[in-house]
């Protein structure tokens, strides 16, 4: 046709040659390829090793869905320790040392990956007791957290997000999406203390739906009915009827009342109160309301005093508690404690009483440790400004239970400084542990960093044929001061010994003491560890050996001591020619440089410090 256009047919070779010009002008060429790693192959060796000649099966899938649960969810609690953690203790305070928590609960969460049933047991663990970690406690974090500083983890204003804040936002999702199922397998949560302080609408949320929470983080706020915290608080109380442990502050005296009408949280076990300002009878019926409380704090209250301790017939009786914690509460004295240990099963069920800058003088404690025969755990912190009063009616501390005694006296800013107020303290404790009246106990805690050496720089024990008791001294004085005045010494075996409390018997002493001491600038504890002596070889022997202290040497703190072989380092005393001595290793060689003492063998004398 003449009228049409006429069009450009190409072949297929000019396509060809077109298509060949466009790969040589292709701009990737010019970057450098990556060489690909050339892997040589590995020979594997078929001997079968001498140790296993026979090949280990593999084993069976049957074998592990044969299981039974509760072996299941005992060998997960070891996959994730903090699972298991059922204390009423905040996040920071109950961390598991060594291991990271947030690696441990992802391995979990592998393990539930794997069937129906391991998943089963394990959301069992993975939702009892939920922890929120801001950060891994690993090598992990610093990977992670270089990719949070970009993409899609930046906040508004180019900073990484808060990775607490949106984990405790995920669980609030999971436990509002499966309310009958996860949410009522939680009975305790723990968050960090930013993210409690911070994100209280998410934990309001999350609480709502946990009916069976016993322990959570709250923030401070709660405690003290600020009005930032109305709305969780409201949460607490409304959905959480099985709460076992509250704190109330200065502030919260109304809300502490409502206690006493015995219809809101009835199953608390831990109370805490502090600086509160309130009737002391509201406190014992707020007390005589909770039937299964069986730890108590008190802190910084001016208003309990014995009056509360003592018995009422208008009143209800005060419950059988286990810890009994006071601080700063000075019209506390003695006398109230013995009141409240008048019963028999309160007797029984008190087994630790923590004791600081109270009313109870050192010089009662052996009131209180007459009327508690289960008392384990025993603390007293006080600052003196006099010494240990002179009175021959007190008598030494005297525990058949008591295992652990803290026994931290100082001296207090009124106190006269150029006299020891605190020596004759320690000498009434060191009287009382010689006397035999702490057989059980097997740690104590002093302010004193000589008291070990006093329990072992003791004078010889007479003979056994040398006493007698129809002679003794006068008691016109304090027994207990001047702790460091020695009698002198006399050279006849038959004289009478002196019976002056400073010098006891050491044979009173418990099997195996621990004694952790510190001076009042120092930070760490120095352990020592104190044995009586054994009896006397042969009758009429005057040879008792004195109580023998090993300073920490078999503890596993102080593994630095000892060699590959268990062994404490020894030495030689030798002289170093100037009339001193020098204590030089036995065993090991002397360091020798690369150009020095080659091929030289040691001399004769192994001890030549010389050589």
């Amino acid at each position: 046709m003449e009228g049409r256009t006429p069009t450009l047919q190409t072949s297929p070779s000019r396509k060809k040659s077109k298509t060949a010009r466009l790969a040589k002008l292709n701009p990737m060429k010019w970057f450098k390829r990556k060489k690909s790693r050339s892997f040589e192959p590995i020979e594997v060796s078929r001997e079968r090793s001498s140790l296993a000649p026979h090949g280990t099966p593999p084993v069976s899938s049957r074998l592990l869905a044969q299981l039974p649960g509760a072996l299941l969810e005992r060998i997960f609690s070891f996959v994730c320790p903090h699972t298991q953690d059922e204390t009423y203790e905040s996040c920071e305070q109950s961390a598991v040392e060594d291991t990271c928590m947030l690696c441990d609960l992802r391995d979990l969460a592998h393990c539930a990956q794997v069937s129906r049933k391991w998943r089963f047991h394990a959301t069992n663990l993975l939702y009892h007791s939920i922890r929120i970690d801001a950060v891994h406690y690993c090598e992990l974090e610093d990977i992670l957290a270089e990719k949070r500083k970009r993409g899609r983890h930046l906040g508004r204003n180019a900073e990484p997000e808060d990775t607490a804040q949106a984990r405790l936002k995920l669980l609030c999702r999971t436990l509002r999406g499966d309310k009958g199922g996860v949410a009522l397998k939680v009975q305790f949560l723990k968050t960090p203390y930013m993210t409690r302080e911070t994100c209280k609408p998410d934990l309001a949320s999350t609480v709502a739906v946990t009916p069976n929470l016993r322990y959570v983080d709250l923030p401070e706020g709660v405690f003290t009915d600020d009005s930032s915290c109305n709305i969780l608080k409201e949460e607490v109380q409304a959905s959480c009827p099985d709460l076992r442990k509250m704190c109330y502050m200065g502030g919260a005296e109304r809300s502490l009342e409502m206690l006493a009408n015995g219809r809101l949280w009835t199953n608390l076990e831990v109370l805490e109160l502090s600086r509160l300002n309130m009737d002391p009878t509201i406190l014992r019926r707020v007390v005589g309301s909770l039937p299964h409380l069986h730890a108590l704090k008190v802190t910084d209250m001016r208003a309990f005093d014995d009056d509360l301790f003592r018995p009422s017939d208008y009143l209800p009786p005060w419950p059988p508690l286990s810890e009994l914690i006071f601080e700063n509460t000075p019209n506390l004295t003695a006398e109230g404690l013995v009141a409240y240990l008048f019963r028999s099963d309160t007797q029984e069920s008190l087994k630790t009483l923590s004791l600081t800058t109270t009313g109870v003088h050192p010089s009662t404690l052996q009131q209180i440790l007459a009327v508690a025969p289960a008392l384990r755990n025993l603390s007293i912190i006080e600052s003196v400004s006099t010494s240990f009063p002179a009175n021959n009616n007190v008598q030494p501390l005297n525990s058949s239970s008591l295992q652990i005694l803290h026994y931290e006296i100082t001296s207090a800013t009124s106190a006269n400084s150029y006299a020891n107020t605190t020596a004759s303290y320690y000498t009434y404790l060191r009287t009382s542990l010689l006397s035999g009246g702490l057989p059980k106990l097997k740690e104590v805690y002093v302010l004193d960093p000589d008291f070990a050496d006093s329990l072992i720089d003791l004078a010889l024990p007479p003979p056994p044929f040398g006493h007698s008791p129809s002679k003794s001294m006068s008691n016109d004085r304090n027994p207990y001061h001047n702790q460091n005045s020695r009698p002198l010494s006399s050279n006849n075996p038959f004289s009478p010994p002196s019976l002056s409390p400073s010098v006891p018997s050491p044979r009173g002493l418990p099997a195996s003491l621990s004694v952790y001491s510190k001076g009042l600038s120092e930070m760490e504890w120095n352990f020592s560890r104190v044995q009586p002596p054994t009896l006397p070889g042969r009758r009429g022997s005057a040879t008792t050996p004195r109580p023998i202290s090993s300073y920490g040497l078999e503890s596993l703190n102080l593994r630095g001591w000892k060699d590959e072989r268990g062994n404490v380092r020894k030495s030689v005393v030798v002289g170093n020619g100037f009339g001193g001595f020098l204590a030089v290793p036995v065993d090991d060689d002397r360091p020798r440089s690369s150009a020095g003492e080659r091929g030289r063998e040691r001399r004769g004398s192994k001890y030549d410090m010389f050589r």
